[in-house]
């Protein structure tokens, strides 16, 4: 196939591509940031891959990146806002990207007859439900939200399948497990407690610390996002979710027994919207497209942990 990824310069994105090129895949990258592209893959992959720089909130250079060759045959909608403090430090940036980013984008594929999108949500959508055991077909109470990312990624949902219901278009929407790997956000809990660390940092922990996350590793989300392309996928929700329930308390302590110096966990208040976490179900992942996480917490945090390490020690020595 021929596939595009709208925001495919980002830590899922770039994964997401390679995971692609490796069945076989064309891939076009737009994004309006590339350099995080560069360096990551390597010669044979950059053979299947082409990298256009695009604006998604420029409908009209959107559409020409998208209709710039041959007709696509999927495009991945991923360019969102996703990092929660930064939703809240530019409300109204954080709003038009996330929303008129994917509202460009399917206009775009629906005038250029690309008959198939796959959009990139989130189970932070579950934290406006009552329920703790959740899956695709629970009730969402948007009067419930009370984050600027959630209402974003509710409104987005709603509005893929208002739109592909009246277009003649099919999606898919995948609902992400905290992302986390080598090369990710530096400010997810994982990255920064690490980060900390390494720097002789306190790591701060909000609220109690049984705050939860399934955190799903950067190697099972692009799986994911690749297995989405199957026909039994289309115009279905389905929850990408980690393997197991890790609390922030947690999360500091692996730091902390992974990290040979002394390592000191501070509490501090709740976050305002902070997602909770959520009892998640994958039972349709498993069903339509044969996936489940491989990487488990132990694994993935390790990995990360010596990634950062390196890269600390590099900046360093230059």
């Amino acid at each position: 196939m021929n596939v595009a990824i709208v925001g495919g310069a980002g830590f899922i994105g770039r994964h997401t591509a390679r995971e692609l090129i490796s069945h076989g895949h064309t891939v076009s990258i737009l994004d309006i940031d590339l350099s995080n592209c560069h360096g990551f893959f390597n010669a044979v992959e950059m053979e299947s891959l082409c990298l256009m720089h695009c604006d998604a909130l420029d409908y009209d250079m959107l559409k020409s990146m998208l209709g710039y060759n041959a007709r696509f045959d999927a495009v991945y909608m991923l360019a969102a806002i996703s990092d929660s403090k930064e939703n809240l430090a530019d409300i109204p940036h954080a709003v038009n990207t996330n929303i008129m980013s994917l509202t460009n984008t399917l206009e775009a594929a629906n005038d250029l007859k690309i008959p198939r999108l796959i959009f990139s949500s989130t189970v932070w959508v579950y934290s406006i439900t009552p329920e703790v055991d959740v899956d695709e077909e629970s009730s969402l109470y948007i009067n419930s939200s009370d984050h600027i990312y959630t209402t974003c990624k509710v409104a987005c949902e709603s509005l893929v399948r208002n739109f592909c219901a009246v277009r003649d278009l099919d999606y898919t929407i995948l609902r992400y497990g905290i992302a986390y790997g080598p090369g990710c956000h530096p400010d997810t809990v994982m990255s920064r407690f690490i980060t900390n660390a390494i720097n002789g940092v306190p790591l701060t922990i909000t609220g109690d610390g049984n705050t939860y996350r399934n955190f799903l590793n950067v190697n099972d989300h692009a799986r994911g996002n690749y297995l989405a392309l199957c026909d039994k996928a289309r115009n279905e929700t389905i929850n990408l979710e980690g393997p197991e329930k890790i609390t922030l308390t947690e999360v500091a302590s692996r730091v902390k027994e992974l990290h040979p110096d002394d390592v000191t966990i501070e509490y501090t208040g709740q976050r305002h919207g902070d997602y909770r976490g959520k009892v998640v179900d994958n039972e349709k992942a498993a069903a339509i497209l044969g996936w489940k996480p491989t990487v488990d917490f132990k694994t993935g945090s390790k990995t990360l942990y010596e990634y950062i390490k390196k890269d600390i020690n590099n900046s360093a020595a230059c």
